[in-house]
């Protein structure tokens, strides 16, 4: 029979899910208490949540949220990261700590936009620019043409005056 703080577990657990952008299961068995922190810490700065939770507990909640079936993400000791806003820092910041230390939190899967994808998956996901440079790129991208033309316009416009300041110069000589 399951127990009140157990309930609790899976419900709390359950509305983070519903309310992620992304979540991102990280297998992070051999990481010390100290790096766990840091690694917390680090997480936190960015908007991003780590919440450790027992594997049926996990299941229990993904179940209760309308998840996909995410049994095989659920290897070893188990860590949830929550991403709220963009859902690629999570995938950076994890590729990153591993890079570190040993290859610890190892990303086993990955749920973005309701679907599930391997943990593979956060390499392609860490390689990606932020939503900010991807917005600028864009809008660079749409003022181009503008700029071009005005630059057109602009020189036809110079030609003209120096056409017409010839003409003037000729006839008053």
């Amino acid at each position: 029979m399951p127990n009140a703080h157990k309930l609790a577990v899976v419900e709390q657990t359950a509305a983070r899910m519903k309310a992620a952008d992304a979540i991102y299961f990280a297998e992070f068995k051999g990481l010390s208490a100290p790096d766990a922190t840091t690694l917390r810490a680090t997480l936190r700065s960015s908007n991003v949540d780590l919440f450790v939770a027992k594997k049926t507990l996990i299941r229990l909640a993904a179940k209760e949220a309308g998840l996909a079936d995410i049994g095989e993400f659920l290897t070893g000791q188990m860590a949830m990261a929550f991403a709220q806003g963009e859902p690629s820092i999570p995938a950076k910041i994890l590729s990153e700590f591993s890079k570190t230390h040993e290859g610890v939190p190892s990303i086993t899967g990955i749920i973005l936009n309701g679907k599930a994808l391997p943990g593979s998956a956060a390499a392609q996901l860490a390689s990606l620019p932020s939503k900010g440079v991807l917005l600028g790129q864009f809008a660079a991208t749409l003022i181009q043409p503008i700029t071009r033309l005005a630059g057109t316009l602009n020189g036809a416009m110079l030609k003209l005056a120096q056409t017409l300041n010839s003409l003037q110069d000729k006839k008053t000589s």
